[in-house]
């Protein structure tokens, strides 16, 4: 900007009214924040090697700035394809930077969409678009083995199709209403495991079977470890695969904890604390149940170390780590 434009501006400032001063003081800090969040994303990106985004080569170039962001060239001939540092991540393409840590400031409220929406001053379908854009990165970043003792135990959730406008082969239920645990595919099993060191995963499984959880738990249970369950023989035959040792607390036999240390209240007293939690959304729709998990799974790890910041959840999108 040419700077007798930019004197004309300043002498303007005391004629403008008030609210004139406040939409463009509103405007300024919003266009502040916008260049603070991009000055982080690319401080995060500069942390790895850069790569690009289209074809993994190293061979690139930077290709000046958009909308406050650095922006790279693939120098590749089979390439040439430009990208910044959120291209093909779950961030990429969200507008209104400045408002991204006040989101998450809703988030670890855990406030209604409709109030985010309100918050934000944003449209309720866009507040729902960001919850999930924003969830994506730390659903996908669960522990890659537990050790120690281990504690598992699977729990269940209505199948929900909250949000869906037509729904065949039975009516609606109003307000996350329970459906009947004797119909086959009218619940959703979801299998924790976490150890005594605070490492813990999620599944939603397809079946509560022999073959799902096998599945879930075999590529990360450590071979030196030790397993407590309930008494579902799923456990016992998955012990004997693996070859550790196994405790069955069979609540209905009386049996809580085996030898003052082997026991599964803490898987249990984490299930209890993600529905009461859960109870504030009066259901959530099946296919987002994942979502809700990994959210479940941050605000765990925000108690031991601060708050969900805007740097934790860029460096979680950037490079996959973990929140906690």
């Amino acid at each position: 900007m040419k700077n007798n434009l930019f004197n004309d501006i300043i002498k303007a400032i005391p004629k403008l009214t008030n609210n004139q001063k406040h939409l463009v003081n509103t405007k300024i800090s919003a266009e502040l924040n916008s260049d603070e969040t991009g000055t982080l994303i690319d401080r995060c990106k500069s942390e790895d090697e850069i790569a690009c985004a289209h074809c993994g080569s190293l061979t690139i170039g930077k290709w000046g700035f958009v909308t406050g962001i650095q922006r790279y060239k693939c120098k590749e001939e089979c390439c040439g394809k430009t990208f910044n540092a959120l291209t093909g991540t779950s961030l990429a393409r969200l507008r209104y930077r400045d408002r991204w840590q006040t989101n998450l400031d809703c988030m670890s409220d855990a406030l209604p969409i409709w109030r985010v929406a309100e918050v934000l001053g944003v449209s309720v379908s866009t507040a729902f678009r960001w919850r999930h854009r924003f969830l994506k990165a730390p659903t996908q970043s669960k522990v890659s083995e537990v050790a120690g003792v281990i504690e598992a135990d699977e729990m269940f959730f209505p199948t929900s199709l909250k949000g869906h406008r037509n729904i065949e082969g039975r009516p609606p239920r109003k307000r996350g209403g329970l459906g009947s645990a004797k119909e086959k595919g009218e619940r959703v099993p979801v299998l924790i495991v976490r150890d005594r060191s605070g490492g813990l995963a999620d599944f939603v499984l397809k079946s509560n079977t022999k073959n799902e959880i096998h599945a879930a738990l075999k590529p990360i249970i450590n071979e030196d470890s030790i397993l407590c369950s309930d008494g579902a023989m799923v456990y016992k035959s998955l012990a004997k695969d693996v070859g550790i040792k196994h405790y069955r607390c069979i609540i209905s036999k009386g049996t809580r904890v085996i030898g003052e240390a082997f026991h599964i209240q803490g898987v249990n007293g984490y299930m209890g604390r993600f529905r009461t939690w859960m109870a504030r959304f009066n259901g959530v729709n099946s296919n987002y149940l994942a979502n809700y998990l990994g959210w479940m799974r941050a605000m765990e790890g925000i108690k031991k170390n601060g708050g969900l910041t805007l740097p934790k959840l860029i460096g979680v999108v950037l490079r996959q780590n973990k929140l906690i």
